[in-house]
């Protein structure tokens, strides 16, 4: 998929803006997810262009375009720690994320941000796993 394919597949549920005079808006996502919307798009949703903040530069939505690494799956994470202290950290996983995130993270369904990485990690940490955390593969992504 290339990178204006993305921006465009995006745009059909990302809140997108349009304010040019913005001095941080060519690195916005949501200013260059607004770049792709569709001409037959009827209606969207945006960041108020009439904003004091959002014109000074200073907007609370801003998100920078640069690209991290997701994690995808984790099938195996528990392969190599013992039951007890695998069930617990699933169970607090699954209190954290939610079991439907939870499977979805676990499956490879919904890629993993960098921040939950460290959440799975901290948790592992604290109920006593200091092995490595075996994901299924990665991927490059906006942090959208």
């Amino acid at each position: 998929m290339t990178i204006e394919e993305r921006f465009r597949q995006q745009s059909l549920h990302y809140l997108q803006c349009f304010v040019n005079e913005c001095p941080r808006h060519e690195t916005c996502l949501h200013w260059l997810t607004g770049q792709h919307s569709g001409v037959e798009d009827y209606a969207l949703t945006t960041i108020n262009p009439m904003n004091p903040d959002v014109r000074a530069g200073e907007c609370k939505y801003y998100r920078q375009n640069v690209k991290v690494q997701y994690a995808v799956g984790f099938m195996h994470l528990f392969d190599d720690i013992p039951y007890a202290v695998a069930k617990n950290i699933k169970q607090r996983l699954i209190n954290l994320f939610t079991r439907t995130r939870f499977y979805q993270y676990r499956n490879g369904e919904r890629p993993i941000p960098p921040e939950q990485q460290q959440q799975i990690a901290r948790i592992c940490q604290e109920e006593g796993w200091t092995g490595d955390i075996q994901y299924d593969g990665w991927q490059e992504d906006f942090l959208w």
